[in-house]
């Protein structure tokens, strides 16, 4: 199944050359869950602080379905 990865920050150094500015989409197995997509980035889960699929707050063992779109952020700082 596909799903769709946006990452900020330091998250976006994990994404595929091939991505576009901060979005790829992904190719996972069904049943994935969000670890899965940030395994198949090859990202460290200790890097996350949020986590949005479709917009709405999840952690690592959500599951996804076809067509979702995964937000991946890390800790920002500054004011």
């Amino acid at each position: 199944m596909r799903v769709t990865v946006i990452c900020y920050g330091a998250m976006r150094e994990y994404l595929p050359p091939a991505a576009s500015d901060n979005k790829t989409v992904l190719e996972v197995a069904e049943g994935a869950t969000v670890a899965d997509v940030v395994a198949a980035l090859g990202a460290p889960e200790k890097l996350l602080h949020s986590i949005l699929v479709n917009g709405d707050r999840a952690d690592l063992g959500k599951g996804l379905s076809e067509g979702e779109e995964v937000t991946l952020m890390p800790p920002f700082a500054g004011g």
